[in-house]
């Protein structure tokens, strides 16, 4: 992730003279690092949802500063699936799309999550997909185990009482197995869960263009002199 920080904090090309904001383009391709300002979660995200982020590391083009530190992002919840009880994995897919400054100039942008603090990220498409640690497989086989662990040692504190320990181990270690692997079926997958604070990158899909407004000429009445 810092290497892509550094990329952000460094994003410059050849100083021209006479340069403003107002003639700067930053190219797509562009990491910038950003905190969330509020949570988001697999749990109750819908597609749709907006929310806040800031800029933790300037952007800079043309060897100045083009988005500050503190410049807010405005996002949007693209996607968003929880895990299943049995397979597949959680996801979260977050788009952006307003870049504010801190004087309030706003340009329209298109970017996707690339990193994410603690999660992977499916970078195989441009939508930069978060993804969350597996479905329920592991959970069944887990619960399982935890289940004959705790039913064999049931059954060989019953058995001891009878005199036959094997056995009862072995009984109490298949009910455990089978009551832990059931009661892991009942169980979703982890959710993705990004607390406010948490740390993105995220990646321009396409150039941003900070250029002045052409002004719109008064338009004169027809006939009029």
């Amino acid at each position: 992730m810092f290497k892509h920080l550094l990329a952000a904090g460094l994003l410059s090309t050849i100083p021209l003279s006479g340069q403003s904001i107002d003639d700067t383009i930053i190219p797509g391709k562009s990491d910038i690092f950003i905190s969330l300002q509020q949570s988001l979660n697999t749990r109750s995200a819908r597609s749709g949802d907006k929310f806040s982020s800031q800029v933790e590391v300037p952007v800079t083009a043309y060897d100045r500063i083009v988005i500050p530190v503190g410049s807010y992002i405005i996002g949007y919840v693209d996607k968003s699936k929880r895990a299943g009880r049995l397979k597949g994995k959680a996801e979260l897919t977050l788009k952006f799309d307003t870049v504010i400054l801190p004087d309030g100039t706003t340009r329209y942008m298109r970017a996707g999550v690339h990193s994410s603090e603690g999660y992977a990220t499916d970078l195989d498409n441009e939508e930069g997909t978060i993804q969350g640690q597996g479905g329920a497989n592991g959970e069944v086989v887990a619960g399982a185990t935890r289940g004959a662990v705790t039913g064999t040692l049931i059954g060989v504190l019953v058995g001891s009482g009878r005199g036959n320990l094997g056995r009862s181990g072995a009984k109490g270690a298949a009910i455990g197995a089978a009551v832990g692997g059931l009661m892991a079926l009942f169980r979703r997958g982890e959710d993705v869960v990004l607390p406010r604070g948490s740390t993105l990158t995220i990646q321009l899909q396409e150039d941003v263009h900070f250029e002045m407004p052409v002004p719109r000429l008064p338009r004169r009445p027809l006939g009029g002199g």
